[in-house]
């Protein structure tokens, strides 16, 4: 049993796009899909309700799409933040200068989105991102996240997102 349980686990979730809908688009203008299916935009709604909130500085707005719980889970490419709170710290900490004022936080572009129903109430989103800073520096990578829908509508309760520099 365990062994059939493990390779499930390594060949099941790999195959999952096979078996549940997948549907692909860029988030460079947020806009929802018009021909996306009635489970996903909401999803896209709440992804392109985030491109528009990180781009105007908006941290707080940001937030709004990821579960507001001590049980959220960010894993970046060296820390795990565990909680919505210690996100929202962690993002404010980041996005202050040495003097305690806001710093820009750049354009935000989901570049591909993913989306893999998993049922009804939960699915998986994936894709690339990139943030070009206003000295046109850019950085970007990838990102997943389960997404569940809540009673306040759909909500990231875990993403992973990787950062590195990119070619200017």
């Amino acid at each position: 049993m365990r062994i059939c349980l493990s390779w499930f686990a390594l060949f099941g979730f790999a195959a999952l796009p096979l078996f549940a809908g997948t549907h692909h688009r860029d988030h460079a203008i947020p806009k929802t899909a018009p021909n996306a299916d009635a489970w996903e935009k909401p999803i896209h709604a709440v992804l392109d309700a985030q491109i528009v909130a990180w781009n105007r500085g908006d941290i707080e707005g940001f937030m709004d799409g990821y579960w507001n719980s001590p049980e959220f889970i960010y894993i970046g490419n060296k820390q795990v933040t565990r909680g919505w709170q210690a996100m929202l710290d962690r993002y404010h900490q980041i996005f202050k200068s040495a003097e305690g004022t806001p710093v820009p936080m750049g354009r935000l572009e989901l570049t591909e989105t993913q989306i893999v129903s998993l049922d009804q109430n939960a699915a998986l989103v994936w894709g690339t991102y990139q943030v070009t800073n206003p000295d046109g520096k850019r950085r970007g990578g990838l990102y997943t996240l389960v997404m569940r829908k809540l009673p306040e509508g759909w909500r990231t309760i875990y993403d992973r997102t990787t950062s590195e520099p990119l070619s200017n």
